[in-house]
């Protein structure tokens, strides 16, 4: 039917009423003359204002372009965060849903038109809104593993009018520090505005909702038209929610920083806090181990001897006639290594380059000889370590499913190429790091009942080398100490003659074979504590395992608060003596969450430390973006690749041990920027123990000092920096911010890297910089 404006005598309840005839005449009106109109390419979006001549009318506005999910809730929510009442709306679409015509009839909360003179500022409000919205590839965060799905898209907008005032207090220099009160206060009421807007938006559509279920007939047969408004309707239901999430989200970090900011102050000036207001203490950590001084042996005198290998208890004869009995492993004496590391990660200077992807087993030249061709690149970069692909016999093409250790012949590459790749980059002083798979193993023989669990070659355990929770396998070990991994039999790490066993082959990869470092694969299937055990025995110049466990989320969206989650990986780390490094898998989740939907207020905990792994134990934390599970070809939980730029602009500007993944390096668009950053990195000295400061953390920019700790033996994060010491400042987003606003470090700076989103700088006290060209990089 026909919708007439005439019929709309006075404000009424939001009603929406589905149309499917493109070719429907429009409402005639008699209007004044249209005073504002945002025009972007006829097939994306046309937004115009007008006021009919009657004044009692209510304003009208009208959108027109294609359909994309989620658009009815943005148009809604970015008029009800302009501060207007929907009195009535008209919601058209094409029969394939290709495009739109809504019609929006709305006034001011004491029912008058909107005034000509806002229709620009509405217009301008909405572009916010929507002209990103359509003119942008939409950044979806994809689910995968076993974390939740990600349910619709963050909403664009931001609260115009107060974002103004933010933006005039920094440009008055009103805001000279980030713990600035007015800016504070500026903060909170921004962030009130969009929560007060992402819930009045929330309860439109329930009413709509509602609305569209009366209009249907009780006990009626449902029509298709029905149906499809039904699932127009819950689509919008469940952006509008995932927005809701997101803005209380904001509001949490919000408050976290403004009860910091208060306990500060209080703190500096000596004054009680405000009566009636309970100031909240720190959130305190389990305190980690320090780093045992006397895990290595002197690098002078006497030379340490592996523990002695206990041989398996006597097995039966097998039904061949032969026996399989496990025999003593032959002890190899270690090899004191020079310029033993101070930290897991080395002497803390080091960079690692993931040096493959899930498909580099699939290359039609052997892999260990590509990267051999590459070894004086990688150098000249500035990498100081590779992370090699698993180099053992497997079932799986990647290596991952390994069978007889020993057997150094993979798709990767025969041994023989193996070891000439690691001497040359032993030649240049890159660190080789093995990809170490010893959760679990894959027999090579079945025993009389089928089951897969006898093995072959030097190590020929047998079934009680497996789990007594992998029935399938005939496991007859302990219980796991671990997840279990169920495509392949569990390693029973509780059989000291199995440890031993696997610490024989560990000394044997680092001394003849040349490896100097270990990444322990899926160190969640046995207890740290075993992980520790070989670290200890074997002595690697780099250790790091792969702790990967589910951030937090609600209801789809990513908590604020990931402080539980990051303990989880500091216990793993304590419960391995503290001798071994963790990928940082917290700020991984929070880094590319916060890129993607402009959320960079998500980038400081509570304390006003960085919120991942690595502002809680950052000598222990291996920072990454991507790697061959959550990126390359498996995708399953890929960083935003429009944002890539950003990302790197952190981890290779910040504390932790930073790792970069081979595509990425090899990518023509990063790897300039990739170099660059690495160069910085070394230029100023940042280490996997920098200290920081973190200036800025705002929804639309993330900005830090980084440099020197003035105190070099505090564990764990440090925000006094040493201003005798060369430093850098960086920020990612797109709102402005410079150093040189506020004198970070009361230096001077230069910006030497940048590009989309991101910028970082360098003190022109430890520069030869001309000083006039400083100034041009306030809006870098």
């Amino acid at each position: 039917s026909e919708a007439k404006v005439e019929e709309i005598a006075a404000p009424a309840p939001a009603e929406v009423v589905a149309e499917a005839k493109p070719e429907e005449t429009k409402p005639e009106v008699e209007t004044t003359e249209s005073t504002a109109e945002l025009i972007l390419p006829p097939s994306l979006l046309t937004i115009s204002v007008e006021n009919p001549s009657a004044s009692e009318e209510p304003t009208i506005v009208r959108c027109l372009g294609i359909d994309r999910r989620g658009q009815l809730a943005k148009l809604t929510a970015s008029l009800s965060s302009f501060g207007l009442d929907i009195v009535s709306a008209f919601i058209r679409s094409d029969l394939e849903g290709n495009s739109f015509d809504d019609m929006f009839y709305v006034a001011t909360p004491d029912g008058a038109q909107l005034p000509v003179s806002e229709h620009p500022a509405l217009v301008a409000h909405m572009e916010v809104a929507l002209g990103n919205f359509l003119l942008e590839k939409p950044l979806v965060m994809a689910g995968g593993s076993n974390l939740p799905n990600i349910y619709g898209m963050a909403s664009s907008f931001e609260a115009t009018a107060i974002r103004a005032r933010v933006e005039e207090a920094v440009d008055k220099r009103v805001v000279m520090a980030k713990a600035d009160p007015v800016f504070m206060a500026l903060q909170l009421e921004l962030a009130a505005a969009e929560l007060a807007a992402a819930a009045a938006e929330v309860v439109t559509i329930e009413r709509a909702s509602a609305k569209l279920v009366e209009s249907c007939e009780f006990n009626a047969d449902p029509t298709a038209e029905f149906k499809s408004e039904c699932e127009v309707m819950e689509s919008s239901r469940i952006d509008a929610r995932v927005v809701l999430e997101r803005r209380m989200t904001a509001m949490e970090a919000v408050l976290a920083q403004r009860d910091r900011f208060r306990a500060q102050q209080a703190s500096a000036n000596a004054l009680a806090p405000p009566p009636g207001i309970q100031i909240p203490k720190p959130q305190q950590f389990e305190l980690p181990k320090l780093y045992p001084a006397t895990l290595y042996p002197p690098q002078s005198g006497g030379t340490h001897q592996a523990p002695a290998v206990e041989a398996a208890p006597p097995q039966a004869a097998s039904a061949e006639g032969v026996d399989a009995a496990v025999e003593p492993k032959e002890v190899v004496p270690e090899i004191p290594f020079s310029n033993l590391p101070s930290t897991p990660c080395g002497n803390g200077r080091e960079i690692i380059l993931q040096g493959f992807n899930w498909e580099s087993c699939k290359s039609t030249k052997k892999w260990f000889n590509v990267l051999n061709d590459e070894v004086a690149a990688i150098g000249k970069a500035g990498f100081t370590a590779v992370w090699l692909p698993p180099p053992t016999a497997s079932v799986s093409t990647q290596g991952y499913l390994p069978t007889d250790l020993y057997n150094l012949n993979s798709l990767y590459g025969s041994e023989e190429e193996l070891r000439a790749c690691i001497k040359t980059m032993k030649a240049v002083g890159l660190t080789p790091v093995a990809d170490i798979v010893i959760n679990h193993r894959c027999a090579e023989a079945q025993d009389d009942q089928g089951r897969w669990n006898k093995y072959l070659g030097k190590m020929a355990w047998d079934a009680r080398a497996i789990t007594n929770d992998n029935p399938e396998f005939g496991g007859q070990g302990s219980n796991g100490s671990g997840d279990d991994y169920a495509p392949a039999p569990n390693i029973d790490h509780t059989q000291e003659w199995v440890r031993n066993d696997l610490k024989t082959w560990l000394n044997w990869m680092r001394d003849d074979v040349g490896f100097r470092g270990w990444r322990f694969d899926f160190v969640k299937g046995y207890s740290g504590k075993y992980t520790g055990e070989y670290v200890d025995a074997t002595r690697p110049f780099l250790s790091f395992g792969e702790f990967w466990d589910a951030c937090n989320y609600r209801d789809g969206v990513l908590d604020y608060d990931q402080n539980s989650h990051r303990q989880r990986t500091c216990n793993w780390v304590d419960s391995a003596g503290g001798n071994t490094a963790a990928f940082d898998f917290t700020t991984k989740g929070i880094l590319q969450e916060a890129v993607a939907r402009g959320e960079y207020w998500r980038l400081v905990d509570p304390q006003g430390n960085p919120p991942g792994f690595v502002g809680m134990w950052p000598s222990r934390a291996v920072t990454f973006l991507e790697n061959h599970d959550t990126g390359s070809t498996l995708q399953h939980w890929p960083f935003p690749e429009a944002r890539l730029g950003e990302g790197y602009a952190y981890i290779l500007t910040h504390p932790g041990t930073p790792t970069v993944f081979y595509d990425h390096w090899k990518d023509p668009v990063l790897k300039g920027a990739i170099d660059q950053l690495i160069q910085i990195r070394l230029r100023c000295g940042i280490t996997s123990n920098s200290a920081i400061h973190i200036e800025r953390a705002t929804a639309g920019v993330y900005a830090a000092h980084v440099g020197t700790p003035k105190d070099a033996n505090k564990v764990g994060s440090s925000s006094d920096i040493d201003s005798n010491k060369p430093s850098l400042c960086m920020k990612i987003g797109f709102d402005e911010w410079s150093p040189n606003r506020t004198r970070v470090g009361n230096s001077e700076w230069k910006c030497k890297a940048s590009g989309e989103g991101w910028a970082v700088w360098e003190s022109m006290n430890f520069t030869n910089i001309d000083s006039n060209s400083v100034h041009a990089t306030v809006s870098a």
